[in-house]
């Protein structure tokens, strides 16, 4: 079973490989490999519906599966002044990542406590040839907005993870030991494990 992993952001990739674990009979191939350019709008209600939208749309142009994500950081204390589905557009997209978790920073100005608190929704899916196949979405993580950037060095693509705050590491995520990093994983769980079944069911069919 060959699976295209549909990004191009190093980050999500190393994730979504994580995602799919070291399942036997599975080939893992990488955007490279498609040697197309192609941008897909994420225009659509939902995180779910992104996901959905993106796995499909590039399953049309291979014969491989396709594993597409779509993500969002839940602020609540911010009202309406945030949107799960347009973060990156509210900090600016265009924006270096200090600049990004600066302007999170200033939006988060006066709040404390649980008003700080935030909750990361994932959803993915999986499609083949025009067709979606499976996807879900859960919260796979839950922290809080650090009050200050510990410092300026963030690693590329992860500014949000620079701020994402554990009380009970104190320490954000970006700090945080491997053996940590792995346990925050692991909320996650569940998703991956309705995705490995998803592919299991796959493969066993194929064999028949």
């Amino acid at each position: 079973m060959d699976i295209l992993i549909g990004t191009k952001n190093q980050y999500k990739v190393t994730e979504m490989v994580s995602f799919l674990g070291n399942l036997p009979g599975v080939n893992i191939h990488f955007w490279k490999e498609l040697g197309l350019e192609i941008k897909i709008e994420e225009n659509q209600p939902t995180l779910i519906k992104n996901a959905e939208k993106k796995a499909i749309e590039i399953s049309k142009l291979t014969d491989w599966y396709v594993f597409a994500s779509d993500g969002g950081v839940d602020i609540p204390g911010l009202g309406e002044r945030w949107d799960i589905l347009r973060n990156q557009r509210i900090v600016g997209e265009n924006k270096t990542d200090v600049e990004k978790a600066e302007r999170l920073l200033s939006l988060m100005k006066g709040l404390r406590g649980e008003k700080r608190k935030a909750n990361y929704r994932l959803a993915l899916a999986l499609a083949k040839k025009g067709n979606l196949i499976w996807s879900m979405e859960q919260i796979s993580d839950s922290g809080y907005i650090a009050e200050r950037l510990p410092n300026r060095a963030i690693p590329k693509y992860r500014w949000m993870g620079h701020l994402w705050y554990y009380p009970q590491y104190q320490k954000v995520f970006n700090k945080l030991s491997e053996e940590k990093k792995e346990e925050v994983r692991e909320r996650a769980a569940g998703i991956t494990k309705n995705l490995r079944t998803a592919i299991k069911k796959i493969l066993k069919t194929s064999i028949i």
